[in-house]
């Protein structure tokens, strides 16, 4: 366990006590790669801010729920994620949220990305990926979480997780020759 772990356990460990500051100290940590997060699943939809302040409500709703034995990264992330769904079945806009990924939003995606290609082509790779490798890819190599957590969030197996990486990540290497061939 990292100490970047200990600390936020701690910090909810005050939080369900009843600390604000536990909790404002949380949200500094953690907003910023939870935006970033729904940022991708809503394609850069102007919603994502929502999502987020959604997803820390439901974050103290379920304060009392929370297990200290486990980590709240992924906790909190897994959160995200449902209130993402939960948002996206409401509003019926399925098909419209992922119409294009070409509207995804500046990321630094994967910590390889120089080795691959430039960041444009990378997003355009990964338009030929499904979402679900797209997530457990960033998942893994832009939020650096382990597969047994990408699973817990997902609701999957962290074989599953890791051969949804794994594909996505051979895929994106084919899509990213091939993009390269075409341009040459």
């Amino acid at each position: 366990m990292s100490e970047g772990d200990q600390e936020l356990r701690a910090l909810m460990v005050r939080y369900q006590g009843g600390s604000l500051e536990a909790f404002q100290e949380i949200y500094a940590q953690l907003a910023p790669g939870v935006r970033r997060y729904l940022l991708h699943l809503a394609a850069g939809s102007d919603i994502a801010d929502d999502l987020l302040q959604e997803t820390f409500l439901q974050m103290h709703r379920s304060r009392a729920a929370y297990n200290p034995k486990y980590a709240v990264r992924p906790w909190v992330f897994g959160l995200a994620r449902n209130v993402f769904l939960m948002n996206r079945r409401a509003a019926r806009q399925w098909a419209k949220v992922h119409e294009s990924r070409e509207d995804l939003p500046e990321l630094p995606v994967l910590p390889e990305a120089d080795r691959l290609g430039s960041q444009d082509e990378i997003r355009r790779g990964l338009t030929y990926l499904s979402p679900d490798q797209v997530e457990a890819l960033l998942l893994h190599h832009e939020w650096g979480f382990s597969f047994e957590e990408i699973a817990g969030m997902l609701g999957i197996t962290s074989a599953a997780a890791r051969a949804r990486a794994s594909r996505g990540m051979a895929e994106l290497r084919v899509a990213l020759n091939t993009l390269q061939r075409t341009r040459a």
